[in-house]
């Protein structure tokens, strides 16, 4: 079984999670298990039993987020269909049951028609995007509460962007490379612009969990906005 298991998870390479599956490892050389974002996602919103995840990859958080004790249904959006094979075939040695995989383009697509959920889990998104203020309009009348890390520009390398934002314009690797955006730019919002953004889409109370602006690969952020179920 072990073999036929690492020669099925070659098919598919690359990979960049590591996944353990009956006390084995496959795939890529990062574990998500022990993720601080999760635990801190489940502190903000620890009621959370239906969650839109915001960009999948390979599912390695969609199942430790559906393996939470109270959670019924992770809908999962990923953009590129060969991180979605990855997913579903990861999802199946498991045996994950209420995690779903969704191909969106979450840099165009319209995400009211998904339906309402008790939280968004946003996680090395945005940063991917070329104007990610879009995406984050949307969310306040998908769920009221909004978990978000992300990379922001410093103020030092920030410039004045349309709509009198702040942020700088970072490269991508484009459609071929799995860690990058869809498109071949992103933007980096400044955190001022990014709460400001946050605040502006309909969001009541927005709080820096963390803050991590030495982070190895640039500013780094994690951010809970909430707003009030009666206000949606």
């Amino acid at each position: 079984m072990r073999s036929d298991l690492t020669s099925e998870f070659a098919k598919l390479a690359p990979w960049v999670f590591q996944f353990r599956i009956d006390g084995h490892d496959y795939g890529g050389a990062i574990s998500a298990a022990g993720d601080v974002r999760v635990e801190r996602f489940f502190r903000f919103a620890p009621n959370a039993a239906n969650i839109l995840e915001l960009g999948a990859l390979e599912g390695a958080h969609t199942f430790i987020l559906a393996g939470r004790p109270g959670v019924k249904r992770v809908l999962a959006l990923e953009g590129r269909e060969v991180n979605l094979r990855k997913a579903r075939f990861v999802q199946e040695l498991l045996r994950v049951e209420n995690a779903e995989f969704l191909q969106t383009n979450l840099e165009e697509g319209d995400l009211a028609a998904l339906g309402e959920f008790d939280a968004v889990f946003c996680s090395g998104l945005l940063y991917h995007l070329p104007e990610p203020w879009h995406l984050i309009e949307q969310l306040p009348a998908i769920a009221p509460k909004l978990f978000i890390w992300t990379h922001y520009a410093a103020e030092s390398e920030a410039e004045i962007l349309p709509g009198g934002r702040r942020g700088k314009i970072h490269f991508e690797g484009g459609a071929d490379e799995p860690l990058s955006g869809m498109s071949s730019t992103a933007t980096w919002l400044t955190l001022g612009s990014l709460i400001t953004s946050l605040t502006t889409s309909g969001y009541e109370s927005v709080h820096v969990i963390h803050n991590d602006p030495t982070h190895a690969n640039g500013p780094a952020v994690t951010i809970g906005a909430t707003i009030n179920e009666l206000s949606r």
